[in-house]
């Protein structure tokens, strides 16, 4: 979506949920992230979140002011199962109406296990220079995986702030991303998808500041920040 070249990392990075991190991700000496490790990375932190919901908080709230949980894990369900037709390069027309249907059932955790697979199987298998097809444009498939790979990694805060789970993100792949949002700010905010930016001191730290841009709020329950998605 943004075409800009793959992050630095100089150590190896972990993910936390709720103070324990997650050794998954291991890059050092420099080496580049790719968009396919960094499309895994916020599969690994989103899965982290989806698989300590339970049925009984399905109906709290979430920082997306239109859904609750059970939306907010439908919408990520979503997500997450086009991924293998759109980086294999099937348009939208050829895949047509196959997951717009309940996907989180009865079992929200295997259902997102399956999809998870499916997923990373045909991440790992596919050209990041390829053409990937979206409903609403043609990009590479590079750029959509840092795009859904952003999606999920910010729905994974959502998600966790619902069910009182804390999500801190790596602050490299922070970074990254909230330079990808910040170049872009004014279509992200012409999209619909999201608020008005909050603002935030500029000491606070890039997670904050990423999701701030993004129209979210660390204390969003109090401040009731509005958005579609």
């Amino acid at each position: 979506m943004y075409g800009k070249p793959p992050i630095r990392v100089k150590s190896t990075r972990l993910l936390t949920v709720n103070g324990k991190k997650l050794d998954r991700l291991k890059r050092t000496g420099g080496v580049s992230m790719t968009a396919k490790e960094l499309y895994q990375y916020a599969i690994d932190q989103a899965t982290a979140v989806v698989v300590q919901v339970e049925p009984g908080q399905f109906e709290l709230p979430t920082p997306d002011t239109e859904w609750k949980v059970r939306d907010l894990l439908q919408h990520m369900l979503y997500e997450l199962a086009w991924v293998a037709d759109i980086v294999a390069g099937r348009t939208p027309a050829t895949v047509g109406k196959a997951y717009d249907r309940d996907l989180v059932g009865d079992d929200a955790i295997t259902n997102w296990r399956t999809y998870k697979l499916q997923a990373e199987q045909a991440v790992e298998a596919c050209n990041e220079t390829a053409i990937a097809h979206l409903s609403y444009r043609d990009t590479s498939v590079r750029d959509y995986l840092w795009e859904a790979g952003n999606d999920q990694l910010i729905h994974a805060w959502d998600l966790g702030q619902a069910v009182g789970i804390s999500v801190v993100f790596d602050e490299l792949v922070a970074q990254a991303l909230y330079e990808r949002a910040r170049i872009h700010q004014k279509e992200l905010y012409l999209s619909g998808l999201f608020g008005v930016p909050v603002e935030v001191p500029a000491s606070s730290n890039v997670q904050t500041k990423l999701l701030a841009l993004l129209g979210r709020s660390e204390d969003w329950v109090e401040n009731k920040i509005h958005r579609r998605y």
